[in-house]
C-alpha cells in the first residue's frame, strides 16, 4: 500500500461522515476515492453542473453559493473540515444545487459517486446509512440557507 493510500485510509477512518462504517467498507471507499486539493479562490464546481464526485472535507473552507437574479451570486454557507460537499452527486439528475469555491487552501477526499452508488446498491444496509447521512447534510444546508435568507430579508420585529 502506497503512502497516499495509507493517508487516504486514515483520513477516511477519521472523517465524521464515515464514523461507524466497518473497516471493510472504509477500505472499499478508499479504493474509489482520491485526495484532492483546492487553492484559495478555486471553484470546485458550479451550480447546475453535472459533477459526479462526493467530497469529504478534511481541512479548509468552501463557500456555497447560488445565483439570484438580478443580484448575482448569493453565498449562503461556508463548510469546513469534517463536513460533506457535493451531496447531489448521488441523487439524479446529479446536477449541483449550488456552486462551491474554496475560500482558503482546502484538502478533501473525492469519492467517485458512480462507484459509490454501485456499492450502495450491492449492500442495501450500507446504502441506507449513506442516504440517511446525506439527508442530514441536506437538512442542515436547507436550515442554514433559510436562516441566512431570514437574516437578509426578514422583517425586524421590535416590541413596543
Amino acid at each position: 500500500m502506497s503512502g497516499q493510500q495509507v493517508e487516504l485510509l486514515t483520513l477516511l477512518k477519521d472523517h465524521p461522515f464515515t464514523k461507524g462504517f466497518s473497516e471493510a467498507k472504509v477500505k472499499e471507499l478508499a479504493s474509489i476515492s482520491t485526495l484532492v486539493r483546492f487553492g484559495a479562490g478555486q471553484r470546485v464546481f458550479d451550480e447546475g453542473e453535472v459533477h459526479k464526485k462526493l467530497y469529504l472535507i478534511v481541512y479548509g473552507n468552501v463557500a456555497l453559493y447560488f445565483h439570484v437574479p438580478p443580484r448575482g451570486e448569493f453565498r449562503f454557507e461556508t463548510i469546513s473540515g469534517g463536513e460533506v460537499l457535493g451531496w447531489s452527486a448521488i441523487l439524479e439528475p446529479y446536477k449541483k444545487t449550488a456552486g462551491a469555491v474554496a475560500t482558503e487552501n482546502t484538502m478533501a477526499i473525492a469519492i467517485d459517486s458512480e462507484k459509490l452508488l454501485r456499492m450502495m446498491e450491492s449492500d442495501r444496509e450500507f446504502g441506507y446509512e449513506v442516504y440517511r447521512r446525506i439527508l442530514t447534510v441536506v437538512a442542515d444546508r436547507l436550515r442554514a440557507a433559510r436562516m441566512r435568507l431570514a437574516d437578509i430579508y426578514g422583517e425586524s420585529r421590535v416590541s413596543v
